[in-house]
Formats: structure tokens, C-alpha cells, sequence
């Protein structure tokens, strides 16, 4: 067995060297595909006992913690099974003309029920225990609808994160879930390397927009040379600088830049990315974007159909699950109808967790 795993091996390594590829770059980690933005998604579900699995996107305060869902499919799945009382004819209409629905987290925790939930943040992650499930309508029917999941800390103790700002929640069964973790998070960024983090984001968006661009629109120029805020709740001229662990034992910055452009031919612009990067500047990634919004009177709308018309913001990493990596937490801003979206994405492979709508003209 160990001959034909050798001659595997030298047969694999003659076939790559023959391509030009060495046998390391098989193994080599790679950028994932860029995303252009979120989209409101969930891989959350009742199983066949009626307990709640899958993923969740949040935020804890200094009481509990609150995991959102907009998926349609699992907000009807939890009213038909344990509030079948207040649907009369459309479901939608129906839970819209309920409002908010109160649902029994005790019925969903049965004894043959066998799944615990975990919330992660930036300090860590830890067991949860389910305290309440609402269901809320909205008067736009299915878009709007929401489902909260209300759940609450272990007693505190020192080895016990602490579970408040953004969070990600998930649904798993007793052997999916392990010990309390406290994420060590890397050391932030010196002023310097936040500079050259900066100028490198700015030449790498600014080239792939020159890239899509017509050539009357080309070049891009900045508004301003004056220093911009990092981590602030500023939307335009900001950015958000963040360290992250990653699967490999790296530790690398995600970059959040929003900033103002003029094209050649005088439009005023927003232009924004999600990047991550290494100290060293040989690892380069784009998560989300490029985007680009016209700005007209303090206004934003499309640059044009071609392009993503959002921008991203109050990006934080959180503590994510299988390995001892971060996810990323975020929210995402159309400003064609003010919705907000709050999104978890693992940058490893720029895989959404689960994306839930916080805000918009269906969402009281």
C-alpha cells in the first residue's frame, strides 16, 4: 500500500511538473471569488422533531442576545407548527394582521429534541440556552417578516466571553458542540501598517473600477488627501479596519473602505470594498465589490445597471466555530430604499453564514 501511495505521489508530482505547477502550489491557499453583495439568505430549518438548526446573524446587549432570520421558509415553517391558530386563508396576510407572534421556545426543546445553540462574538464563544421565539409580520406580506430567536448567557464566569455587539448564532446537535472558546484576537494594526493597509485598498478598488469604467469616466481622483476615521459609524470618507485569525494560524486585516471619487467626467461618486490583506502585502483578497454610487444633492442611486449600488459598514470579526478562525460581521446599506442588511461571512471561502434584513420600507 505505501509503494502504490509513493508511486501515486511521484506520478502526480511528474504529471503537475509537466504543467508548469509544482506539487506545493496543489496545496497552496488561494483568494476566494469576490462576492457583490449580500443577499438575505439562511441555511436555518425546524427539523422532524420540530427543533431549530442552522445559522443566524445578531446582536447581544447586556440582557441577551438577539439572532435575526428573514428566511420566508423558515418563519412559515415555525407559525404552522406552533401557531396554527392564527392562520386564516394567506399566510402572510394572516401573520401580517397578527403582528407579532410569541412562540413557545420550551415546545422546541423537547427531550427528543437533542440540539443546543452557540453564540459567537468578538470575545469568543460559548452554549446558550433558548429563552424566546417571535415571529413578526409585515404589511408587505412575505418581504419584511421576521423571526427572532431571544437567548441568554450562562451564569458569568471568568472563562465565559462575553457576548454583547455582533454575533452569529448557530442551531447544533450535543456532539456538534464543543467547550467554551475565548477568541484571542490579534493585536490591532499600528498607525503605519493602517496607513499602508489604506493605500493598498485604495490602489487595488480604484484599479478594478478603472477597469469597468468608460474611458471618458477614467481616471477615478480622491476628494481630499486628508486622513480619513478608522472603526467609526461614518458611511462616506471612512473606513473599518479590523485583525482576523485565520483556518492557517495568519493573521490578516479586513478592510472596509468608503470613500468619495470623481470620475473624469465630473461625476461625484461613493466608491466601497471589503478587502483583506496581509502585513506583508502578499496575500490580497477581495470579499465584496467593488461598488460604485452616483452621488447627486446628498443623495446616492446606481452608477448605472451594471453596477452594485451598495456599500458596506460597521465591519467587525467574530469568533467562528469549526476551527480557530473569525468570521466577518457586517452590515450592508442600499441606499435605493434605506434597507440594511446584517451579514456573517466565513472569508475563508467568501461563503455568506446567514444574511438577515434589519431595516427597510417593509420593516417597522
Amino acid at each position: 500500500m505505501t509503494r502504490h501511495i509513493r508511486s501515486l505521489v511521484v506520478l502526480l508530482a511528474l504529471g503537475t511538473a509537466a504543467c508548469g505547477i509544482t506539487l506545493g502550489s496543489l496545496f497552496e491557499e488561494r483568494p476566494a471569488h469576490a462576492l457583490d453583495r449580500f443577499t438575505s439568505t439562511s441555511d436555518a430549518w425546524v427539523d422532524s422533531v420540530g427543533g431549530l438548526r442552522g445559522s443566524f446573524v445578531g446582536e447581544g446587549t447586556s440582557h441577551a442576545v438577539h439572532l435575526i432570520s428573514t428566511d420566508t421558509g423558515l418563519i412559515a415553517d415555525l407559525v404552522r407548527r406552533y401557531r396554527p391558530d392564527i392562520i386564516h386563508g394567506d399566510f402572510w396576510t394572516s401573520l401580517s394582521r397578527a403582528g407579532t407572534v410569541v412562540l413557545d421556545p420550551v415546545a422546541m426543546q423537547s427531550q427528543n429534541n437533542a440540539y443546543r445553540p452557540l453564540v459567537g462574538s468578538p470575545e469568543g464563544h460559548t452554549e446558550v440556552q433558548l429563552t424566546g421565539v417571535l415571529a413578526r409580520g409585515s404589511r408587505c406580506g412575505w418581504r419584511g417578516a421576521q423571526a427572532e430567536l431571544i437567548v441568554v448567557s450562562p451564569p458569568k464566569e471568568d472563562d465565559v466571553p462575553g457576548l454583547r455587539g455582533p454575533v452569529v448564532g448557530s442551531f447544533r446537535l450535543k456532539g456538534e458542540v464543543g467547550d467554551r472558546q475565548l477568541r484571542r484576537a490579534p493585536p490591532s494594526p499600528s498607525d503605519p501598517l493602517i496607513a499602508t493597509l489604506l493605500d493598498r485598498t485604495r490602489h487595488a478598488m480604484d484599479s478594478m473600477l478603472d477597469a469597468r469604467l468608460f474611458r471618458r469616466d477614467q481616471p477615478l481622483s480622491r476628494v481630499g488627501n486628508e486622513e480619513i476615521p478608522i472603526n467609526s459609524l461614518l458611511d462616506v470618507d471612512a473606513a473599518d479596519i479590523v485583525p482576523l485569525r485565520t483556518t492557517s494560524g495568519h493573521t490578516r486585516y479586513a478592510v472596509s473602505l468608503r470613500e468619495r471619487r470623481v470620475t473624469a467626467s465630473g461625476d461625484s461618486t461613493l466608491a466601497a470594498v471589503v478587502m483583506v490583506w496581509d502585513s506583508a502585502g502578499q496575500w490580497q483578497q477581495t470579499v465584496l465589490g467593488p461598488a460604485l454610487l452616483r452621488m447627486q444633492r446628498g443623495r446616492m442611486a446606481p452608477y448605472g445597471d451594471s453596477w452594485t449600488a451598495v456599500y458596506w459598514r460597521r465591519l467587525q470579526a467574530v469568533s467562528g466555530f469549526e476551527y480557530p478562525r473569525d468570521y466577518l460581521w457586517m452590515e450592508q446599506v442600499d441606499p435605493r430604499d434605506g434597507s440594511v442588511l446584517w451579514g456573517i461571512l466565513d472569508p475563508s471561502g467568501n461563503v455568506v453564514v446567514a444574511a438577515a434584513e434589519m431595516q427597510g420600507p417593509c420593516i417597522q
